[in-house]
């Protein structure tokens, strides 16, 4: 598991601070595997910088299905099935993301 948050951890966390720089804010503060998010975000901000990540690892993991399936040489199917695999085990990732996106969009009604 340390090496999977080592490896993913990463790119996630860079998806959140390219969100914020978007949104012109920055990051209260940030590791490799957390980043501090600003309280004062509205909620489309929020759900903006927490779900970047996975809907970034969906399109991935989904561009390896699609890839999977229109291979025609080996070398293309096992690039295909590397590029699935890495985007499906960055999208379970973020369930901890989608979690607090839930969690703020319930306690706002």
């Amino acid at each position: 598991m340390n090496q999977l948050t080592r490896i993913l951890g990463v790119p996630h966390e860079l998806l959140h601070l390219l969100a914020l720089r978007v949104i012109g804010r920055r990051a209260v503060s940030w590791t490799r595997t957390h980043v501090d998010i600003p309280d004062d975000l509205t909620d489309n901000q929020y759900v903006f910088v927490a779900g970047l990540p996975a809907l970034v690892f969906v399109m991935l993991a989904l561009m390896g299905m699609y890839a999977i399936a229109n291979a025609q040489t080996y070398p293309q199917s096992i690039l295909a099935i590397v590029v699935m695999v890495f985007g499906t085990l960055s999208l379970s990732g973020t369930a901890g993301d989608l979690q607090l996106i839930a969690d703020r969009l319930s306690t706002k009604k």
